[in-house]
């Protein structure tokens, strides 16, 4: 008889019916942990959803479906221009500090690129809001400068664009902005 009175209370105390189960640490640890979880994941979902860094562009699958018919045309058109190019930039970029970025150019007899229309597109892969465009003003024959000023931390791509008459050359860099 004393069995079967262990076995009957056993099962009164770790029966599906017994309200204490919802006392047990173990059970309201894992309800924590779970309800946690979804909490943490709801919180993700809304962010992704109503931050948009503006990093994609609407037209983006006709723009790549251009650039992979026309990238050999491009890489083939730079190539024959066989110009020299030199990109001059600070040993430390500050940002909100002003400071002098060179570019030059000549061409495949030595001669320098003159009047070409030189700009830099500033892009922050992190945030597109924060891109820029400057123009480099030509300061000596083949030799374009401007004072660029950064306005965030972190990593920056330059993108060089060189426009003489029919010519186009292109260039990247990347460089980084820091705190000062």
């Amino acid at each position: 008889m004393a069995i079967s009175n262990t076995f009957s209370n056993l099962r009164k105390r770790y029966s599906q019916d017994n309200p204490e189960a919802m006392r047990n640490p173990w059970i309201l640890a894992g309800l924590g942990l779970v309800a946690t979880f979804l909490t943490v994941n709801a919180v993700f979902v809304y962010f992704a959803i109503t931050t948009s860094p503006g990093l994609v562009t609407e037209d983006y699958y006709d723009r790549g479906r251009d650039y992979e018919e026309n990238v050999l045309k491009i890489m083939a058109a730079q190539e024959a221009l066989n110009w020299e190019t030199k990109l001059a930039i600070p040993s430390q970029i500050i940002i909100q500090q002003p400071d002098t970025f060179r570019f030059s150019a000549v061409d495949s007899r030595g001669i320098p690129i003159m009047d070409a229309d030189v700009s830099v597109v500033a892009y922050r892969p992190s945030d597109a809001d924060a891109d820029f465009k400057v123009r480099l003003d030509q300061a000596a024959p083949g030799q374009y400068q401007a004072r660029i000023a950064f306005p965030l931390p972190g990593i920056w791509d330059l993108n060089i664009a060189v426009k003489d008459g029919e010519n186009t050359f292109t260039m990247s860099h990347r460089v980084s902005a820091q705190l000062p």
